[in-house]
């Protein structure tokens, strides 16, 4: 995928404390981290409404079917 270089003035105390929640060395990594994150809850969330309404919870409950 291509990089492209962008500068933003964001809050250092943020960062820091999506460095140290993520387990990231850098701002970069940091960014890109939380990028992906927000990349994939929209996936997660677009799958759940894809899918609200055709199942039931208890269908999912694989300890109440016998097998």
């Amino acid at each position: 995928m291509a990089k492209v270089r962008k500068q933003f003035i964001l809050e250092a105390a943020k960062i820091r404390q999506v460095r140290r929640i993520l387990q990231v060395d850098t701002d970069t990594a940091a960014v890109e981290a939380a990028l992906n994150l927000v990349i994939a809850n929209a996936a997660i969330a677009d799958g759940h409404r894809r899918i609200m309404g055709r199942c039931r919870l208890e269908d999912m409950d694989q300890s109440t079917q016998r097998g």
